[in-house]
């Protein structure tokens, strides 16, 4: 690892939480900004396609909503905004699709390598609906979402809300051909969230040839002393810098090119540097 550096210009930075740990169990929208967060971080263009889509998304499930609107204007509205929204969509889907194909090899090897027990990990991507999105094009995902938009309408109309896109899309984690969520240990679990994020790591270095930054937020005291170790022998193998919090210093399983503070009542000092 680095030690700490100032830094000028853009950089890449992978950011790894407590409440990360549980993204594997919890629900389908906490998968969903896990990976979306991922997917920015290599394509930062994705962040205004997803922004662009929730604008959208709004205004649709508004007019679905409306009770100020006639029959004819409502379906001229829709008409609109399922055009706009289809198109976006296909961005979106297609982006986290290429993300998981480009993340995969990297989580699947890195699950191995801290657990050692030969139960084959995987990622699975579940798009709602009848949604084709393993080999389709842009164009033919466009398509099927506005014929998804009209095959929904009667029904969206009835929710007041739109029921087909990737803000109804899951990630599956999956062990062993199973449900993570339903068969994985709590340990098993967390190993998958570890995979992920060196996955991530490895995946920006290589695209960006610059290894991101990455924030350990008190992540280590969740982890077990087994997996705490991976991680540290993982880090000690890159070249990124780190910023890590923890509760207590024993848990930074680092003795040189490492740099120390306090923060106590509100006053930040340095202890050491290595």
């Amino acid at each position: 690892m680095r030690p700490i550096s100032r830094y000028f210009g853009q950089f890449n930075i992978v950011l790894f939480a407590p409440e990360d740990l549980l993204v594997a169990r919890g629900s389908p929208s906490d998968r969903r900004k896990f990976l979306d967060r991922a997917v920015f971080n290599l394509a930062p263009d994705f962040l205004p396609c997803a922004q662009d889509y929730e604008k959208v998304l709004k205004n649709r499930n508004l007019t679905l909503k409306s009770e100020n609107m006639g029959a004819s204007q409502k379906e001229q509205m829709l008409e609109v905004y399922d055009s706009q929204l289809a198109s976006l969509a296909a961005k979106m889907l297609r982006a986290r699709i290429d993300y998981l194909k480009a993340i995969g090899p990297l989580f699947e090897q890195g699950f191995e390598s801290i657990t050692r027990t030969g139960l084959p990990a995987k990622l699975i991507y579940q798009p709602a609906g009848d949604i084709e999105a393993g080999s389709s094009t842009e164009e033919e995902l466009i398509e099927s979402y506005q014929l998804g938009y009209q095959k929904n309408r009667a029904m969206d109309l009835a929710r007041g809300s739109t029921s087909l896109g990737p803000h109804r899309d899951n990630l599956h984690f999956e062990l062993a051909s199973q449900p993570a969520a339903n068969f994985a240990s709590q340990g098993q679990l967390r190993a998958m969230i570890l995979a992920w994020k060196t996955a991530e790591m490895q995946l920006l270095a290589s695209v960006h040839n610059d290894p991101p930054v990455l924030l350990l937020d008190d992540v280590s005291s969740e982890l077990d002393p087994i997996r705490n170790e991976y991680l540290f022998d993982f880090l000690r193998q890159r070249e990124n810098q780190c910023f890590i919090t923890t509760t207590h210093p024993d848990f930074v399983l680092l003795r040189e090119e490492r740099c120390d503070f306090s923060v106590e009542d509100g006053v930040f000092s340095r202890i050491s540097e290595g």
